[in-house]
């Protein structure tokens, strides 16, 4: 299908059965671990997912030959890279932050899994001292600890509890479980009920409650009004209610969940204290703000003393142990990872039975219901056993699927410019207004820009620099050059346009004269597409065709209960050459979703041709509207 354009001009997204694509991007989205574990070596957002890439890629390679040059100057979660190094491509990734950088190098770095597998048997035996600080009643081994945050009420000063529901937890993982705990918001017990329950009698202070109450609004004490807005939460406390005990059941190890006992080791105080390195200071921000509201005021804060023991120890280890430099790089990621299961910030999940990370949802939580997690333990997500056998999953994926593995070499994009040697993949780190790529070398740039201010990269890395930079220096990076709306930064559109243009325009000057700009996003605010039409432009780039495919899971976290796009527009991109070309619309939209994105796509393209961002508000409604009449493209 073309719309009503002008000049012909081949397009690689034609090539491409998008339905196909789509069906098999919804099934490795569903279990990313299984069809793309390399997605568990380091946290990232908005990771894109590899069939969709890997189908362009591989159109790519049917357009160029099977010798080229991909270029992705917003590597981020690295899965271009991933896709080009297992098909054998010459590959440049470009982020901004060390983090994405220093994970996507080291997930790509040659290693052995045998080598791996002895290096983290050895770490947990270094670390089994530790599994006493996690003693059970009995003498067994906590898997986790559940905790309530309470605080005392302005008017009676008694304490009361903040349980966002009254049903805490299903009492186990059984389909058949007909049980529940119910929290107490006078004393903060926890209760054993029937899940059905209406109503249930606290079993520590005797009081009734009414189970389809779930907003805190009074004090359950004296019934004065409550503004949880206006609560300090300097002087709250974290007040544990149920562990996870580990026990054998049928030969295999599992955590049983349970109120807690009075020998349980569950009383701990923050990591800050015991651990200077971590008594740093939580900028200001748009998602830390989330932490400052609720009184923590330094990182260490987020953590028990025994957690950041854990981590830390392991961290200092990690040098000493007589093995690879690859292999101790993927192993610091790995205990670097399951420092995103903060005791004060970490969610659980009441119907799975499951702990959330901190950063789960793209965002910092704001909890009341916090988990801690045992990071010795053999079970539970997030854990270093767990880490460690994912780290040792996603190398035996990059061994099996690469014919060979790349070389990879990590640079700083203030480097020389350079030419890279075929096969060889090229990470730098840097703004990507500046790349290191020579003049005209890459074929195609194929990139997720940021997408506008959905999420905050460089806030929700922070925490993972704070722990990288106890492990090696890094390099230093300014948040200000962050292609993403921040009103604590004082960027808005105009900023994220301005950067984007010169990232691109940067790309412009690295691509191939017959090179192709491939681009994908997704967005529900108009000035998101107005900003990415002004920034195409100003780069001096003309669209020649659009595709939708599936990009994101609904069941994910972050994607429950919301209305959230799942599909991505792919937008495919030349140099400007004075003449107004026909577009393809590679895809036939079926889907409200799916008619919309191409809508999007069309009026993009005619924004960017007229080189009038504004005028996109305009041409999506014009497009809609024909959608409407015709219920179909014209072809």
């Amino acid at each position: 299908m073309v719309s009503d354009m002008h000049a012909y001009i081949p397009s690689m997204l034609r090539d491409i059965d998008w339905q196909k694509v789509s069906v098999a991007t919804e099934r490795e989205q569903s279990n990313r671990e299984r069809h793309a574990p390399v997605v568990s070596v380091y946290r990232w957002w908005a990771r894109r997912p590899h069939s969709a890439m890997g189908a362009i890629l591989d159109a790519a390679k049917r357009f160029y030959g099977d010798h080229f040059l991909v270029a992705d100057p917003f590597s981020g979660g690295g899965t271009v890279t991933f896709e080009a190094a297992r098909r054998g491509l010459t590959a440049y990734a470009q982020d901004l932050y060390p983090w994405p950088t220093g994970g996507l190098a080291t997930a790509l770095s040659d290693a052995q899994p045998e080598e791996l597998l002895r290096a983290s048997n050895e770490l947990m035996s270094l670390l089994g001292h530790h599994k006493a600080m996690y003693a059970s009643n009995g003498g067994s081994e906590l898997a986790y600890i559940i905790r309530v945050r309470g605080t005392a009420c302005p008017c009676c000063r008694e304490h009361f509890f903040f349980f966002p529901e009254p049903l805490v937890s299903l009492a186990s993982r059984s389909q058949a479980e007909v049980e529940a705990y119910f929290g107490c918001t006078s004393c903060g017990s926890v209760t054993l009920a029937l899940k059905i329950a209406k109503r249930f009698k606290c079993s520590g202070c005797g009081l009734w409650h009414d189970t389809a109450s779930c907003i805190l609004d009074a004090c359950p004490h004296c019934n004065s009004q409550i503004n949880v807005k206006e609560i300090s939460w300097c002087s709250s406390e974290w007040k544990p209610i149920l562990v996870g005990e580990l026990c054998t059941i049928n030969g295999h190890t599992q955590a049983r969940l349970r109120p807690v006992l009075p020998a349980d080791c569950v009383e701990q105080s923050s990591a800050t204290e015991a651990f200077l390195q971590l008594k740093v200071f939580i900028p200001p921000g748009i998602e830390t703000k989330r932490l400052l509201d609720a009184g923590v005021r330094y990182w260490g804060d987020l953590y028990t003393e025994r957690q950041a023991r854990i981590l830390t120890e392991a961290l200092t280890a990690l040098p000493g142990l007589n093995y690879s430099d690859a292999v101790k790089e993927r192993l610091a990621y790995a205990v670097i990872g399951a420092a995103e299961m903060p005791a004060y910030l970490s969610r659980w999940d009441r119907f799975h039975l499951k702990a959330f990370e901190g950063l789960a949802n793209h965002r910092y939580a704001s909890t009341t219901i916090a988990v801690e997690v045992n990071p010795l333990s053999p079970v539970g997500r997030g854990t270093l056993p767990r880490r460690f056998l994912a780290a040792n999953k996603a190398l035996l994926w990059l061994t099996e699927t690469c014919s060979s593995i790349p070389s990879v070499r990590s640079v700083s994009s203030q480097d020389r410019r350079r030419k890279i040697r075929s096969k060889q993949i090229v990470v730098a780190t840097g703004s990507s207004e500046r790349q290191v790529l020579s003049d005209h070398t890459a074929q195609l740039v194929l990139t997720d820009p940021p997408y506008f201010d959905d999420v905050q990269y460089g806030e929700l890395a922070r925490l993972f620099h704070v722990w990288l930079s106890l492990y090696k220096p890094i390099s230093a990076f300014d948040e200000m050059n962050e292609a993403v709306p921040n009103r604590t930064r004082g960027k808005d559109a105009l900023s994220y346009e301005a950067t984007i243009t010169a990232c691109l325009n940067e790309s412009r000057r690295t691509l191939a004269k017959d090179g192709r700009l491939v681009l994908t996003f997704h967005n529900k605010k108009l000035a998101a597409w107005e900003s990415l039409a002004g920034a195409i432009a100003g780069a001096g780039f003309t669209l020649t065709a659009i595709a939708v495919v599936r990009a994101e899971n609904a069941a994910d976290h972050c994607k429950r209960d919301v209305e959230s796009m799942l599909h991505d527009l792919v937008v495919e991109c030349m140099p400007r050459k004075g003449v107004r070309v026909q577009l393809c619309v590679a895809t036939q939209p079926c889907s409200t979703a799916e008619k919309n994105l191409v809508a999007a796509g069309l009026a993009l393209a005619h924004a960017v041709s007229d080189n009038d961002s504004s005028s996109f508000s305009g041409h999506y409604r014009t497009a809609l509207a024909e959608f409407q009449e015709s219920r179909a493209l014209i072809r």
